[in-house]
């Protein structure tokens, strides 16, 4: 059924993202399938595979909020915390006396910018900010309207939630995501550091912010930082469709959209309807059911993850081109192809 499913929509997907390779990757119950198209880079003329590494970009953030929900599980931090009671002697800045509050910055309602700033002249992509910058930053910075009231994308909110995560573990954030999740999934090529045997099978980015650096990125790896492959991404598929009280907590949606004043860089193709921890919750529309999803782009990728909860089908995608024209149709036909798999 899948190789049906993913067989001609799959090759249309990978001709109208124009990019030089893709790798798409479906679940369904027990069954799954990783398809590859094109080219590790172009004009390479070598296939990509499920062992071929690319960049996750921001489909990160879902990594963060269930190393989150891990922590809350085990009793060591509460999604109503303050960042206060992480902040390391940094005071951080209140709106009218509404702190920030860890279930803020996870869900994009923590009255920060997309950005910290312009990253100075020469970094590596996703070496900065390093946390010592960041929690600078915070220290000066004033929050512009009331936290939980807006919605805004936010990547250096999700920065310091990770920050927050390592300190209430005790352990370097890296550590902790690989002794919580992608250890005991097997995800052996999933990591903020490839290895030289890695950095050979990474795909070749090209578009917005393309890099040939292969270098290590947990200074942001609250936000974009984690490297992956088709194969570990197939594991954490099934991982998120299995039955979980833990992340239950994640995929819950905790913003509805309509009790905001504003949701900002949130509607990737289809209007999203609320916010889970890192996730973005999309309503049924006809035959396609309700949908949790995360997206991805930057230094050369555009990745997309999206699972329809109780019904068993996800998909991923990753595409070796970032290009934000192309990214919508991207998204729609990914939708579409789990509306096709979820029947009832």
């Amino acid at each position: 059924m899948l190789e049906q499913a993913t067989d001609l929509a799959g090759l249309v997907m990978f001709m109208e993202s124009h990019a030089p390779g893709m790798i798409l990757v479906a679940v369904q119950g027990d069954d799954q399938i990783v398809r590859s198209y094109g080219e590790t880079a172009s004009g390479s003329k070598q296939e990509p595979n499920g062992d071929s590494l690319f960049r996750l970009n921001s489909v990160t953030k879902v990594f963060t909020t269930e190393a989150l929900v891990s922590l809350v599980a085990d009793g060591a931090a509460r999604l109503t915390d303050p960042l206060q009671r992480f902040a390391d002697h940094v005071q951080v800045p209140q709106f009218e006396g509404r702190p920030v509050t860890l279930l803020d910055l996870a869900t994009h309602t923590g009255a920060m910018p997309r950005e910290m700033g312009e990253a100075p002249a020469g970094a590596e992509p996703r070496s900065w900010p390093t946390r010592n910058d960041r929690w600078k930053w915070i220290s000066e910075y004033s929050l512009p309207w009331a936290p939980g009231s807006i919605a805004a994308y936010s990547n250096i909110g999700f920065d310091l939630l990770a920050d927050a995560v390592e300190t209430a573990d005790g352990k370097p954030y890296p550590v902790l995501l690989k002794s919580r999740i992608i250890g005991p999934l097997g995800m052996g090529d999933t990591t903020f550091a490839p290895t030289p045997d890695q950095c050979t099978r990474l795909m070749k980015g090209s578009g917005l912010g393309a890099s040939t650096a292969c270098e290590d990125t947990s200074a942001t790896a609250g936000s974009g930082g984690l490297f992956s492959t088709g194969n570990d991404m197939a594991r954490w598929l099934r991982h998120n469709l299995e039955p979980s009280e833990t992340l239950a907590l994640g995929h819950a949606v905790y913003r509805q959209r309509q009790s905001l004043k504003a949701a900002i860089g949130f509607d990737e193709g289809t209007a999203m309807s609320g916010l889970g921890l890192g996730w973005v919750y999309l309503a049924s529309d006809g035959a396609r059911p309700a949908l949790l999803t995360k997206s991805g782009g930057g230094v050369g990728f555009m990745s997309y993850a999206a699972f329809a909860p109780g019904r068993d089908v996800a998909v991923f995608v990753v595409a070796n081109r970032a290009d934000f024209g192309m990214f919508g149709p991207l998204v729609g036909a990914v939708n579409n192809m789990i509306g096709s798999l979820a029947t009832r």
